[in-house]
């Protein structure tokens, strides 16, 4: 279980255990109606508030605006509980709200500890002495920051893992694409060999041989002349081969699926040609980029938890379509990603798209011609 989730049952348990004592008064009936009605509406509104800033944010629930409600929600919610019922024990839930302000910057969060202290430092007089408000109210402002500073420690880990797991996308893609350079240069090396020292020598063997087949006569001529047909079948070969080897092609469907398969939490749904090999293997390293900013996206700036990329090779060119389950944007910011990704493909004569919306995502199309055909 993630950490997140161990610090929402901590909250839930802070918040259902501080009640009993307030319970079993209700019960044994040392609590009037009036005053049961008011706390457990706050009860009440505390867990649906927490609930709020539990859930994943998506949408409305992302806006600064809403969160901020929430919490102020859970801290009214909170106080009242104590002050409804001349309880400090449901004080604990002040310490949950404490745990939330990770989000925001350190001077709020500060604030509204010492605000919530105070706040509990005044109801606390209403039924203790001077020396025991202030004591309790110092006590859990202590615990509220003990909680702030954990969920700072929380927020700080959180990033730094996420860091590492794009630090990681990006050296599984230079590997690939060193990987592929790698194999481009030795076939390019090899091919050069062959072509200048075989098939040089092969050259000079057949020029000797076709002087020889004139001057040769009788049984040695005929023998001559099929060394001489060997020769020059030899040497087309050998030029077979090194063209083979100098029309490298870039294994794209290999180098996303390593790209996928180090993706981190984030679930990455490939749907990729059985074979999918770019003759220029410029123009298949600025495609494994893209693909690499989509996954960089849809992990970092969309909290998405499913990514689904498609390919396809056509007679035209090569398409790439992706879309996440993220929270989406209302409008398209290219930020320098998306800035890059674009120059990617119009560097090669290509054109991409970007579309979102609130609560649905975020979507990539691209197309990118084949080099004979962007000429």
């Amino acid at each position: 279980m993630r950490i997140e989730r161990w610090l929402t049952v901590a909250g839930y348990g802070t918040w259902l255990v501080s009640a009993l004592p307030t319970i079993f008064r209700i019960v044994q009936g040392q609590i009037g109606p009036g005053a049961t009605a008011v706390w457990v509406t706050a009860f009440v509104a505390f867990g649906i508030a927490f609930g709020v800033m539990c859930v994943e944010p998506r949408g409305i629930l992302r806006m600064r605006g809403v969160r901020l409600a929430a919490l102020a929600s859970q801290s009214c919610a909170g106080l009242t509980m104590v002050a409804s019922a001349d309880d400090l024990f449901p004080a604990a839930t002040l310490v949950v709200v404490a745990g939330q302000l990770d989000e925001f910057s350190p001077r709020i969060a500060a604030t509204w500890v010492i605000v919530q202290t105070i706040a509990l430092g005044i109801v606390g007089l209403r039924y203790t002495g001077p020396v025991l408000a202030v004591a309790t109210a110092g006590s859990f402002g202590g615990f509220q920051l003990f909680a702030l500073v954990t969920a700072w420690l929380t927020t700080r880990e959180r990033r730094a893992r996420e860091a590492l797991m794009q630090a990681n996308i990006e050296l599984v893609a230079t590997r690939a694409m060193l990987a592929e350079n790698s194999r481009a240069s030795e076939r390019l090396r090899i091919s050069r060999d062959l072509h200048d020292t075989l098939g040089h020598h092969l050259t000079a063997l057949s020029l000797q041989l076709e002087v020889a087949s004139r001057l040769a006569d009788g049984k040695a001529a005929e023998h001559v002349r099929q060394a001489h047909a060997i020769t020059r079948l030899l040497l087309s070969d050998v030029r077979e081969v090194v063209s083979e080897l100098r029309g490298t092609r870039f294994d794209l469907r290999a180098a996303v699926r390593s790209l996928a398969v180090s993706s981190g939490a984030l679930a990455i749904h490939l749907d990729l040609p059985e074979v999918l090999e770019i003759d220029e293997p410029l123009q298949g390293h600025a495609l494994l980029k893209c693909v690499q900013e989509i996954i960089t996206n849809a992990s970092r700036h969309a909290a998405a938890r499913n990514l689904w990329i498609q390919i396809d090779e056509t007679r035209d060119g090569i398409t790439v379509n992706a879309r996440d389950d993220g929270q989406g944007v209302g409008v398209v910011a290219l930020g320098n990603g998306l800035i890059g990704m674009r120059e990617r493909f119009e560097e090669h004569s290509g054109h991409v798209e970007f579309r979102s919306e609130h609560g649905r995502g975020f979507e990539v199309h691209g197309f990118m011609p084949k080099p004979r055909l962007a000429s």
